[in-house]
């Protein structure tokens, strides 16, 4: 599996990283929050794309938890769906990548 995966010509501003993990989605709806259990397929510092049997709409605001395999407690990161193909979609991470880290 390539960790560094980085198509040619691709001006993003982080690297992407071919992941297979387990998340859990956490969306709002009508009748509540409701929790969708999803796969991320790759990860970058600013978001994630991930597989999940939903429709979630284009700009709903979300909360994407996953367990790093630095830490044993799960990292819960609010995003926005950005975009959407069929059941993956792309979510930009509603933190500051600069602040990842720091007291």
């Amino acid at each position: 599996m390539v960790s560094n995966w980085h198509p040619a010509g691709d001006k993003r501003r982080w690297v992407r990283r071919l992941v297979d993990m387990p998340i859990r989605v956490a969306a709002d709806d009508l009748i509540g929050t409701g929790v969708i259990p999803a796969r991320g397929t790759t990860i970058s510092a600013g978001g994630i794309c991930l597989f999940a049997l939903a429709n979630l709409p284009i700009g709903a605001q979300i909360d994407v938890e996953f367990t790093d395999s630095h830490c044993s407690a799960p990292i819960r990161v609010g995003g926005i769906v950005r975009n959407r193909l069929v059941y993956l979609y792309g979510v930009e991470f509603l933190v500051d990548p600069q602040e990842i880290g720091r007291p």
